[in-house]
């Protein structure tokens, strides 16, 4: 029978400002995962990721030919949940963006069965704290916007999500019931740009 797995995922540096508590369910691959990470953390994931588990890298290169795959590096698409044999409180690590990186803690919290007609569905934000990531800043600089943010009390920080108009960044502006209500479309749609485009 299926089981929901649940993960805590911080972003490293900011483990205290920055974090999820996500349920997924082990039918669920890697790449699904880190799908709902890109998603939840506000990712344009246009970048490559990886995650890293027991000395294993599971890669989102979907296109690798079998003469490149060494011992150690497996397809994050192919590989289930179910089958990395996941103890309580292990850790895994997501790179995401090698020039510029976002690194991710992933803690695995445990399972429980799939509670059927409770009307959530999976993947899902079961809590969690501060906006998310920024593209093309590395977790070291996005510390720095969090802590100016917090010494001074407000934002003078601004990106740009993809080719839209600049919006100010605040970390603090976390709406979970708003990230749940997207939440899968944005996975559909990060899906279908890596494994189909």
């Amino acid at each position: 029978m299926s089981k929901v797995l649940t993960f805590k995922v911080e972003i490293k540096e900011l483990e205290d400002k920055i974090w999820r508590k996500i349920e997924i369910t082990d039918t669920k691959t890697i790449a699904d995962l880190a799908y709902t990470i890109l998603a939840t953390f506000d990712s344009l994931a246009y970048h490559l990721y990886d995650i890293t588990y027991k000395d294993k890298i599971y890669d989102c290169w979907t296109c690798m030919d079998d003469y490149l795959l060494k011992e150690n590096i497996c397809n994050a698409v192919t590989t289930k949940l179910s089958t990395i044999n996941l103890k309580e409180k292990d850790k895994m690590i997501m790179e995401y963006d090698k020039g510029t990186p976002t690194d991710f803690v992933i803690t695995y919290l445990g399972s429980k069965e799939i509670e059927r007609g409770n009307g959530r569905h999976y993947p899902y934000i079961i809590d969690g704290s501060g906006r998310g990531m920024i593209d093309d800043i590395d977790s070291y600089k996005l510390k720095e916007i969090v802590n100016d943010i917090d010494k001074k009390g407000y934002s003078e920080h601004y990106f740009t999500p993809g080719y839209e108009r600049p919006i100010k960044y605040d970390y603090r502006d976390y709406d979970i019931k708003g990230d749940n209500i997207l939440l899968k479309g944005k996975i559909e749609e990060i899906k279908y740009a890596y494994e189909e485009e």
